[in-house]
């Protein structure tokens, strides 16, 4: 055989094995909608639509925390709100009493048990859960922040979640500091620890022999009280009431602000992860069109590649011997 028709054959071939491989790769790209097929297709593209999916999986991890921690902030701030609420309308009242005094013994009794149920209702919320964990337990979330007293024996130790690079928000809270506790005076609930005064004075101001006087109402005075680290010097019931109330509106206001913080971001990571979805669509998914005819193209170029074989292979030395 002569060198001319051994180069005509190996030419044959080589076209032949590049129509067959371009065949197969546009009919897979129609079939599966990817022109990225490995990575050898394009390694930029797959290089970058990699770190494009590594990012879209770390938004990802981000968005779940997010849902986690927006049902805790809600509950707590929901927990909170209720306080707030409740402490308002003990608030009236207990002007009303400062104002009014108590009329007589079925007076007295009947302002005792609305507080007292007013007061328990405050430490329930504060001892909310979700599932055996309490919410404003810091650490300490297994067992009930606050006992029945309104005294505060949860950690001070928080627990967070990252909901973005470089930020992280409550998963558990530090009640003495959201519910305004009396460091000072045995870790008490400051609004219950007001509440619990009124009830103190009423029940001895009813006692036989009494023990206290309705006039304590309205001169009562604590010598000294610290809530979230201030101190505070010789005030009256209303005076410490409205220090507890303030600090738990307070908290509130701060769990909305994370609340909004967690909506901004949340919008933004939704975000970049719709354009990085687009960004690798752009670099895997094949253009359906484009690739249907390419696919035509190269048909054509194969067929027209066998149809010169065959119109020259009675040209060589193939059927003949030495």
């Amino acid at each position: 055989m002569r060198i001319a028709d051994i180069m005509k054959i190996d030419t044959y071939v080589k076209y032949d094995r590049i129509r067959q491989e371009e065949l197969e790769k546009y009919n897979k790209q129609i079939a599966s909608g990817k022109k990225v097929l490995v990575p050898s297709n394009d390694v930029i593209a797959s290089v970058s639509a990699l770190r494009l999916k590594k990012y879209n999986a770390e938004i990802d991890s981000f968005l779940r925390n997010m849902d986690f921690v927006s049902n805790i902030q809600s509950l707590a701030e929901s927990a909170l709100d209720n306080v707030v609420k409740a402490g308002q309308e003990v608030r009236v009242e207990i002007v009303r009493l400062l104002n009014t005094g108590v009329l007589d013994k079925e007076d007295a009794n009947i302002i005792k048990e609305y507080l007292t149920s007013m007061r328990d209702y405050i430490i329930k919320e504060a001892n909310i859960s979700i599932g055996d964990t309490r919410l404003f337990g810091g650490v300490k979330s297994q067992t009930d922040p606050f006992d029945s007293n309104g005294v505060y024996q949860g950690d001070n130790i928080e627990t967070t979640a990252p909901v973005a690079k470089g930020t992280e928000l409550n998963t558990t809270f530090d009640g003495s500091k959201y519910f305004g506790v009396d460091t000072a005076n045995g870790n008490k609930m400051a609004i219950v620890e007001a509440i619990d005064k009124i009830i103190e004075i009423i029940d001895g101001a009813s006692a036989s022999p009494p023990t206290h006087s309705l006039g304590e109402l309205n001169s009562y005075t604590f010598s000294n009280v610290t809530v979230n680290g201030k101190t505070y010097n010789n005030i009256k019931i209303l005076d410490l009431f409205d220090i507890g109330l303030n600090t738990v509106m307070q908290y509130r206001s701060v769990i909305g602000s994370q609340m909004k913080v967690i909506n901004d971001i949340k919008t933004q990571y939704q975000s970049n992860k719709v354009n990085n979805n687009e960004l690798i669509s752009n670099l895997e998914d094949a253009d359906m069109p484009e690739s249907i005819t390419k696919l035509y193209q190269v048909q054509t170029a194969y067929q027209a590649l066998i149809a010169s074989y065959n119109q020259n292979k009675d040209l060589s030395l193939l059927k003949y011997y030495k």
